[in-house]
């Protein structure tokens, strides 16, 4: 072999033992990568879909129950009672407004024109029947003497023509006798005596009617031109329209005096519930200035015609106020109750506990174990609230402590979040 062969094998000789070296270490790479790559892809998808044991899922409870050890059932202090129906009147709930009783309220008034020379009582201002209000300069009491002077002497003149026509009667009577005058002419002499007689019961009359409407205008005795209104009912003023001058007119309203013993409550009842209303039914009241009192009426009168904007009926019931505390114009809750009684499911109102803005009742489902269950309420009666959806006759509920599985429900929510 020559030298120039030589020299050429050797570098093909390195360069198949470099390629040789690079197969060989890139199929130990790969052989070391692929086993890990198909391991991790078979191992994330069976972690991601691994199915919870039995023991794990009966270990959760559900959203609605909650269980309380034997040492929290000891400090709840629980108390349970049985769902049952019970006797419930119809009751309708209206809300209304305290008014002034009309029946007792009187408007003082003016039966001349003149103008208010004193007023003796104000807005607020309790009076007595009789008492004097407001004194009146009138022309009408110049009138009224002069009418009276006329009369009396009208009857002063008619009681001489009468007079004078019996004694021509008696006069007549004995010529007649004598025969010096006729029949005709006596005759005349008794008609003059009945026509007097006639003009003066007349007169007498106006005389009558002249003094009884002088002593009504009442002039007092301290003023001599004036004419005084009195009071003509016992109440408190609650309205008085007018002042030291003011012109009045006949017949104006000068004060209103009320007597707030009673008042009336006044309810508008829809069309379908007024059916059951009646006379004399019992009312309870009541008033947000009063808190929870309640008061008691009465109702004294059912409107005989639908409103035709609101299609209600009025009802009027009569309040009794003997301390003065109510006032016209009040508001007022009016609570009527009918005859007839009807069974509903109903509880105890403080076994409803309000949960996340709901209102619920608690059951006992087991031994520690309570289930949140959800209802509506209705009407309300001497403690007990009518159930009109979510319980059934014959369930087991917490009557009282609900507000301890209450705090336990909302701690377990909290943690859930």
């Amino acid at each position: 072999m020559s030298s120039n062969e030589k020299h050429s094998s050797k570098p093909n000789t390195r360069r198949w033992a470099l390629l040789l070296l690079v197969i060989v270490v890139g199929g130990l790479a790969l052989w070391r990568l692929w086993p890990s790559a198909t391991h991790s892809e078979a191992v994330a998808p069976a972690a991601a879909a691994q199915p919870e044991t039995p023991k794990e899922a009966d270990a959760k409870t559900p959203a609605h129950r909650v269980t309380l050890s034997a040492e929290a059932l000891k400090r709840a202090q629980l108390e349970y009672g049985t769902v049952a129906t019970q006797s419930f009147a119809q009751t309708l709930d209206v809300t209304g407004r305290l008014s002034m009783n009309e029946d007792a309220t009187v408007r003082v008034g003016t039966f001349v024109a003149g103008r208010v020379t004193r007023v003796l009582a104000t807005v607020g201002d309790t009076v007595k029947k009789g008492q004097a209000l407001v004194y009146i300069h009138s022309h009408e009491l110049l009138d009224a003497r002069a009418n009276d002077a006329k009369a009396r002497a009208m009857v002063t003149e008619k009681e001489k023509q009468l007079a004078y026509a019996k004694a021509e009667l008696e006069r007549a009577e004995r010529l007649l006798e004598a025969k010096a005058i006729s029949k005709r002419e006596q005759a005349h002499a008794v008609a003059n005596v009945v026509a007097a007689t006639g003009e003066l019961e007349q007169a007498r009359a106006e005389l009558t009617r002249a003094s009884e409407w002088l002593e009504h205008l009442t002039v007092p005795h301290d003023s001599h031109d004036d004419i005084v209104i009195y009071a003509s009912a016992s109440g408190v003023v609650l309205q008085r329209l007018v002042t030291l001058g003011t012109v009045v007119a006949e017949n104006a309203d000068l004060m209103t005096i009320g007597n707030v013993s009673t008042l009336w409550a006044i309810a508008e009842v829809p069309e379908a519930q007024a059916a059951f209303i009646r006379l004399g039914q019992a009312v309870e009241l009541t008033l947000p200035a009063f808190g929870e009192d309640r008061l008691s009426a009465k109702v004294v009168h059912v409107g005989t015609a639908l409103s035709p904007e609101t299609r209600t009926v009025q009802v009027r019931c009569l309040v009794n106020n003997p301390s003065g505390k109510l006032r016209p114009e009040m508001y007022a809750k009016i609570s009527l109750t009918g005859s007839a009684a009807q069974p509903v499911i109903a509880i105890p109102r403080e076994a409803v506990q309000e949960v996340q803005g709901e209102q619920v009742v608690f059951l006992s489902v087991g031994e520690g174990a309570f289930e949140k269950r959800a209802v509506q309420m209705g009407r309300e009666q001497k403690g007990q609230v009518e159930i009109v959806s979510g319980l059934s006759a014959g369930e087991r509920i917490v009557t009282r402590g609900g507000f301890f599985i209450k705090s336990e429900f909302l701690k377990s929510s909290l943690a859930e979040e």
